[in-house]
């Protein structure tokens, strides 16, 4: 019986994505022929890929199978894509990338349309999440993270560099005052990021411009692993917030939110690229990049 790779491509994508909608989303193609063509590649296999209920998508114990022998053929093909792509000097074809979700809606989404009126044959798929994904396994290009990196076999490359300082609502500090200096941080509620927690507890490096940061203890009413659900927080008046400039100017300009012991700044958020250190950075990645660095006019530290 004659193979159809397509068939397979299609229920990679579908174990990949998690379900049938998501899966014709990404190849672009209708739902029923996704279907269809699962359907197609169990018959030719005599074997049941997938459990199929209502409410969930489940692989069975031949699916897992077969996936593990096959989710790499879709890696090897963009790879020899890319290498086509090498000669041609073009860049084109499918460009996965995973970033959170506030900053990509912020910062990332606005730019993707400029991207494309540029590089009209590069196709975008976004995963927007702030776990971390093994890129080879998910069939990523490359990852978009704010802050520290971990230790990672990854390639790092920065792309801008996000001042920061300390705001609050204007109806805050009238009911609570603002503090007087940064040693004052722990009698106020503050609202901090997951990433602010030290083995002594909560804390902020803040420094004078020219000088050596300090370390600061807080005493933080709400923690969240999203700026975004921090700087609702703040407006409602729930505390200090530790926040980068762009991200607070609208919140300046409209008056909701004003800045405290502003000749105190915090550490600067890198804006980093993350991509396999196997892979060798391809046209479209390399075009990307590029275009991400000279839209997101930031000053690099």
């Amino acid at each position: 019986m004659t193979r159809d790779l397509n068939d397979t491509l299609i229920f990679v994508s579908v174990v990949q994505t998690g379900s049938f909608t998501a899966a014709a989303v990404a190849l672009q193609i209708p739902k029923a022929t996704v279907s269809r063509r699962v359907r197609a590649l169990e018959a030719h296999l005599g074997a049941a890929l997938l459990h199929r209920t209502t409410r969930k998508l489940r692989v069975t114990e031949a699916g897992s199978a077969y996936y593990e022998q096959c989710h790499g053929i879709a890696r090897q093909l963009d790879e020899a894509e890319n290498a086509v792509q090498q000669i041609r000097g073009a860049p084109g074809g499918w460009l996965r990338v995973t970033l959170p979700y506030s900053f990509g809606a912020t910062w990332i989404a606005p730019l993707i349309a400029g991207f494309r009126a540029r590089y009209p044959d590069v196709r975008i798929e976004i995963v927007a999440t702030h776990v971390p994904l093994d890129l080879l396994d998910a069939n990523v290009d490359v990852a978009l993270r704010l802050g520290a990196l971990p230790d990672s076999s990854l390639v790092a490359q920065r792309l801008a560099s996000f001042p920061t300082s300390l705001y609050a609502s204007r109806a805050y500090i009238d009911q609570h005052g603002a503090p007087e200096s940064p040693n004052d941080l722990h009698l106020h509620p503050t609202l901090a990021l997951h990433q602010a927690r030290t083995e002594k507890g909560y804390s902020w490096p803040l420094r004078k411009p020219g000088r050596k940061a300090k370390y600061f203890a807080l005493d933080p009413v709400i923690v969240a692993s999203d700026p975004v659900l921090l700087v609702d927080a703040a407006r409602a008046g729930n505390g200090i917030l530790l926040a980068m400039d762009a991200s607070m100017a609208p919140e300046v300009a409209a008056g909701r939110l004003c800045k405290v012991l502003p000749e105190w700044i915090g550490p600067p958020q890198d804006f980093n690229a993350l991509y396999p250190r196997e892979r060798a950075p391809s046209p479209k990645l390399r075009a990307f990049l590029t275009y991400l660095k000279t839209q997101l006019r930031f000053p690099l530290a």
